[in-house]
Parts: structure tokens; C-alpha cells; sequence
């Protein structure tokens, strides 16, 4: 099986990650324009990666508010289905106070892919493109979903 794995430090709290990663309109200001998503274990998020990919259909397997959230892909194309993606939100002490600053380290995990060609790459490539749309979209309100 084949991972991808992404890290990006970011200027926004834990829970303003959490937010954007498991809400309808926190997806919509940066992952998609079509998100319906509920933070709920069990509930379905789905949204249009890109032309190629299609709708996906995300199963929410857990939530630790706001620092874990975890998906199991239930619809999509075949390459997608039975992935699954981790989210792992850290709050940082970026100035070494002993105090939290509003930074996160956000790491990212979409694995269990079967193989390492066909969607893999592409998909990690689109990852990351959405992952600095996220990064925009916390710290400047601003970012380019698709």
C-alpha cells in the first residue's frame, strides 16, 4: 500500500483548522464548491476534487475535536475507494513561552492506496494545491477552492 503525507504550519487555531476541515462552509472556503459535510462520526462529507477524479463520497470515522479527524473514501473512482485520510492538528509554541501563539502544524495522511501510478500522483499533486488553499483560507480568509 502506498501513502501520501503532507505538513504545513499555519497561522490559525486548532479549532479554526478543525473547523475548516470538517464543516460544509469551512470546505467551501478552500477544498471545493460543492461541500456537504456534517462534523459527525458517520456522516458522509462529498465534493468534487477535480474534473478528473469526480464527485467523492467520504465517510467521517473519527473526530477528536480539534485535533484529529479521520475519512474512509465510500464513493469515487475505484483507485479512491477503501483510501483513507487522517488529519492531525497540533497547536505550536512558536516562540518558545510555554504558551500556545495561534500556530498549528497541520499533517496531513491519505492512505492505502493500491498502487503507485494511475490517480496516486496527480492526487498528491492536488493535495498539496488545496492544502496551501487551506493555508490562505485561514490565514487570510481567502482561498481558491474548485
Amino acid at each position: 500500500m502506498f501513502d501520501i503525507t503532507h505538513e504545513l504550519r499555519v497561522v490559525a487555531l486548532p479549532g479554526e483548522v478543525f473547523e475548516a476541515i470538517t464543516t460544509s462552509a469551512g470546505l467551501a472556503g478552500w477544498l471545493a464548491s460543492d461541500p456537504s459535510a456534517s462534523p459527525e462520526v458517520d456522516a458522509e462529507t462529498t465534493f468534487t476534487f477535480d474534473e478528473r477524479t469526480g464527485p467523492l463520497t467520504l465517510r467521517v470515522d473519527l473526530l477528536e475535536a480539534p485535533e484529529l479527524a479521520h475519512w474512509e473514501c465510500v464513493g469515487g473512482p475505484d483507485e479512491w475507494v477503501g483510501t483513507s485520510i487522517a488529519w492531525r492538528i497540533e497547536s505550536v509554541d512558536a516562540d518558545d513561552d510555554g504558551v500556545p501563539d495561534g500556530v498549528s502544524i497541520v499533517r496531513f495522511w491519505h492512505g492505502n492506496w493500491e498502487y503507485q501510478d494511475g490517480l496516486l500522483p496527480s492526487t498528491s499533486f492536488g493535495w498539496a494545491m488545496r492544502l496551501d488553499s487551506l493555508r490562505r483560507y485561514l490565514e487570510t480568509g481567502s482561498g481558491t477552492p474548485v
